[in-house]
């Protein structure tokens, strides 16, 4: 029920405000968000995500979404996480975890979340961002570049945030553009 008033309100948004997509490789894009879910102390591969994009120059900025936690700061700045008291009935976020985010333009967004959850589509959706990514097909189309990536079995090769996220940071180095 709630995936299905999402997905009529996500219509009826992007009907309204159509955004501009624009492919931006990885040299090119100076902010990236990223989106995650956080169900786990520690979150260290975000972490180790957002130094790696500091390291390259990256302004970045990590939202996460906890099943169970409330909108708090990390030990790093640019990690917050927000939690199940901080959306409303629907799941859309509250006007605080927006508060961030909706005042700056992204080049990238990065969905490296396993799971579909609305809250963190909310944040897909109206964000200000030129190329939005992710694993996940939605409709409506939130994504302009979606990686197909099959769960695997195996543990030492289980798909993880930060296996994720080199494979999307391969394909943005690999693909060249003439703009």
């Amino acid at each position: 029920m709630k995936k299905l008033l999402f997905n009529k309100r996500a219509k009826r948004y992007l009907k309204k405000y159509p955004r501009k997509r624009r492919f931006v490789n990885y040299e090119k894009s100076q902010s990236i968000l990223l989106l995650f879910e956080s169900d786990r102390q520690g979150d260290e591969p975000i972490k180790n995500i957002v130094q790696t994009l500091k390291k390259d120059r990256k302004k970045v900025f990590a939202l996460g979404f906890s099943r169970v936690k409330l909108l708090i700061e990390n030990d790093l700045p640019e990690i917050k996480l927000f939690g199940k008291k901080n959306v409303d009935f629907f799941q859309k976020p509250e006007k605080v975890v927006f508060s961030k985010i909706k005042s700056n333009h992204f080049d990238l967004l990065i969905d490296l979340s396993a799971n579909t959850l609305i809250p963190l589509m909310y944040i897909s959706l109206l964000c200000d961002v030129s190329m939005k990514i992710s694993t996940k097909i939605t409709e409506p189309q939130l994504f302009d570049f979606i990686l197909n990536v099959e769960k695997q079995s195996d543990e030492k090769n289980a798909l993880n945030e930060q296996n994720l996220f080199d494979e999307i940071i391969f394909y943005l180095k690999s693909i060249q553009t003439t703009d």
